[in-house]
């Protein structure tokens, strides 16, 4: 099942792929996680597929789950066959992380440690996809570039044209597929700055902000519900935004979601860190 969706993935047929997997439980520890490869090569593909049909959430919680993974346990596999391996998809997956991030920020779904690495990483470049410029769209372009899987295509070459290279083919029509989705998504970025300045706003006064008659600022609106919302597995209409809003009466009413405070997470770092000193005392005791 892994395997089919991989094979799905590269020929970009991204829903059949996630069909197959539904069988799996990713979210639980389960027999594809014993293999640290195909654990990773699970998630990556998993990831990556949920990023094309615009299902970000999904594609943040799991990258956050198997990079988090990775990095505590990364030096038990120093020795691994599939050491370079696994730190090439660790990199592929924090520019994966940071895509998904900079179309929809969810920050509150990626743990701190992976939350720092991904900064350290990426930081200047996530500041630069949020301008919605040519700049932007470059560093989308560099990024899917450098972490995108190798794309096929399942038909045969041209016995006429032997000379005629197709082995980019697939590879530029899903790049060009992902930047026409950037494309679109920078054209909301200008109605995304004004909802989170208002928690309510007339229709008639955002659409003198931004420029436009009232008919299209409420196309703008749908368009913007529209790529804010995915499908997911079960047929469900989920959500990405973390800024939602409704229309009523002429009025736009915006809805902020707030990230709850997980203070579990703050207290097992502590005590993993006091777990560290309490070693290393002991350590000095027994020198």
């Amino acid at each position: 099942m892994v395997g089919l969706l991989r094979v799905h993935c590269l020929l970009g047929d991204y829903h059949t792929g996630l069909k197959w997997l539904q069988p799996i439980d990713i979210t639980q520890q389960g027999v594809y996680t014993i293999v640290i490869g195909c654990h990773i090569a699970t998630i990556y593909h998993y990831g990556f597929a949920n990023l094309m049909l615009r299902r970000y959430v999904d594609a943040v919680r799991e990258f956050n789950k198997v990079l988090l993974y990775i990095f505590k346990t990364k030096h038990h596999h120093q020795k691994a066959a599939q050491y370079e391996q696994i730190l090439k998809k660790n990199e592929q997956m924090y520019a994966l992380l940071a895509v998904c991030l900079s179309l929809c920020p969810q920050t509150k779904l990626v743990d701190e440690s992976v939350n720092s690495q991904l900064r350290e990483k990426y930081g200047e470049k996530m500041v630069r996809m949020q301008r919605y410029d040519d700049e932007a769209f470059g560093v989308y372009d560099e990024l899917f570039s450098y972490a995108c899987p190798k794309f096929i295509t399942p038909a045969a070459p041209s016995f006429e044209e032997p000379l005629v290279n197709y082995n980019q083919d697939a590879y530029r029509l899903q790049l060009k597929m992902f930047l026409y989705e950037v494309k679109q998504q920078q054209l909301l970025s200008g109605l995304r700055t004004f909802l989170k300045v208002y928690s309510s706003i007339s229709l008639a006064k955002l659409a003198n902000y931004m420029e436009v008659d009232e008919p299209t600022l409420r196309t703008i609106l749908l368009t913007y519900k529209h790529k804010t919302h995915s499908v997911d597995s079960d047929g469900k209409i989920i959500s990405n935004a973390d800024i939602d809003f409704y229309i009523n009466n002429d009025m736009v009413y915006v809805v902020e979601s707030k990230p709850a405070k997980r203070y579990g997470d703050f207290y097992l770092r502590q005590i993993a860190k006091l777990e560290g000193v309490i070693n290393d005392i002991d350590r000095i005791k027994l020198e």
